[in-house]
């Protein structure tokens, strides 16, 4: 019995189960390349406007003109989960953040033109 366990395992078209979660997913780079931004721009806010309340940040975003320029900025986060998931060879989680940074620049274009 042991031997027949052997022969199979060490057969060429086995392969074993991984254990744990696999990160090579593109759904879990469209989220985390989502999530990104979205807590550099939490981040920016408590560093430089915690003393007035998030809709007022809000509201001096939109009439200043500087909402899309903010958020472009905090889109260069994704770089670091980009380089991350290259580093480590996890090419559809990559793709899944270069997805997530399309779909914020096409906020961004929205943002900037039509509002």
């Amino acid at each position: 019995m042991e031997f027949r366990n052997k022969e199979i395992t060490s057969s060429p078209g086995f392969q074993a189960e991984k254990k744990g979660f696999d990160f090579d997913k593109m759904w879990l780079g469209t989220v985390l390349g989502m999530i990104a931004p979205m807590l550099t721009m939490i981040g920016y806010y408590y560093y430089n406007f915690s003393h007035i309340s998030v809709d007022k940040f809000i509201d001096h975003l939109f009439a200043a003109h500087i909402e899309s320029k903010l958020l472009s900025l905090c889109v260069v986060s994704n770089l670091l989960v980009f380089f991350i998931f290259i580093w480590s060879e996890k090419y559809l989680s990559a793709r899944g953040v270069l997805l997530s940074t399309f779909i914020y620049g096409g906020l961004v274009m929205y943002l900037k033109y039509f509002l």
